[in-house]
């Protein structure tokens, strides 16, 4: 069964956008984060386009802007996200750009256009989902929790059934599982566990038909209301190259304005005659409004080579 989905896709989210004609339901968010990035071994110190000030509480270049509209009974949200210095003007940059109606008082929600999950995905680091692509979907809610979702992709021209996924997902007090599973040979699943205080756990899990089985897992706890502390971890099986990464972290808030942060990221290597690779990463972070400004250093270390980074960030609330 095929069905070409272009002219649905973009007569329904038209009409979901002309719903949009108060300023009532309007909302304006996102960031804008970069900064500078210095080689402390180079004769020739300079700073780079692209920095990072970690892996875990940093994550380098990016623009993102939100905009949504719900009127209770419809709407439309959109998603611009990019490297900041990439290319501004690119489709890819469209994260998102879908309209929404809710019908039969909320119970079911009618989708078109790029799609993003805001029922039945991973909360965890990934976020596991079928985001981003072109289709529509229905989602399900028959009672409080649970949200089941159908949609149908458009990848290409066409739809067709491998372009068909279907996802669940079940959330209480302290407790969350979902999943999902595309027909073309891709599905997903997340369990998330915060009832115990102070301790949250997220592990998630990716398959991909004939490639790759991706497993992630994030744990931290609070220690004290300044304090907190976790792993994360990433394991990639399958393919020719299994990948194991380590995230330790830790972060002290010294008081509302200022805080330290450490962490480290480690690779393990797999291939023969490989070494261990990591990086050490301390920060301060100063809090302003509508700004956190950060100040770092990395200390790398592979095999016999060693790198120190110094650098300095901004990320700005829009």
């Amino acid at each position: 069964m095929k069905m070409n989905l272009k002219g649905t896709i973009a007569a329904v989210a038209l009409v979901f956008g002309m719903s949009a004609v108060s300023a009532e339901g309007l909302s304006f968010g996102g960031y804008f984060r970069t900064g500078a990035a210095f080689n402390l071994d180079s004769d020739a110190s300079s700073a780079a386009a692209e920095y990072a000030e970690g892996n875990y509480y940093g994550g380098g270049d990016r623009l993102r802007l939100n905009i949504a509209y719900d009127s209770g009974s419809a709407g439309v949200t959109f998603r611009f996200q990019n490297a900041a210095t990439g290319a501004y003007f690119s489709e890819d940059n469209v994260k998102w750009a879908m309209g929404y109606a809710k019908l039969f008082d909320g119970l079911v929600v009618a989708e078109a256009g790029i799609l993003t999950d805001s029922y039945t995905g991973s909360d965890g680091w990934e976020g596991y989902d079928f985001s981003g692509n072109k289709g529509i979907g229905l989602v399900v809610l028959p009672v409080e929790g649970l949200a089941i979702q159908s949609t149908f992709l458009l990848d290409g021209t066409y739809a067709d059934v491998g372009d068909l996924t279907l996802n669940a997902k079940y959330s209480a007090d302290g407790f969350a599982v979902a999943g999902g599973y595309k027909f073309s040979g891709e599905a997903f699943g997340y369990v998330g566990i915060s009832a115990v205080e102070d301790l949250s756990a997220a592990f998630e899990v990716k398959w991909v038909k004939d490639s790759t089985l991706d497993f992630v897992e994030d744990i931290g706890y609070s220690f004290t209301d300044s304090f907190s502390a976790g792993l994360l971890a990433y394991e990639r099986l399958g393919g020719d190259d299994p990948v194991f990464e380590f995230t330790p972290h830790a972060m002290f808030g010294i008081d509302d304005t200022f805080a330290v942060s450490a962490e480290s990221y480690i690779t393990v290597p797999t291939a023969e005659g490989e070494d261990v690779s990591f990086t050490v990463t301390p920060a301060l972070w100063i809090s302003v409004p509508k700004a956190t400004v950060s100040v770092f250093y990395t200390f790398k270390k592979a095999g016999d080579t060693t790198t120190n980074v110094a650098g300095a960030g901004v990320k700005v609330a829009l």
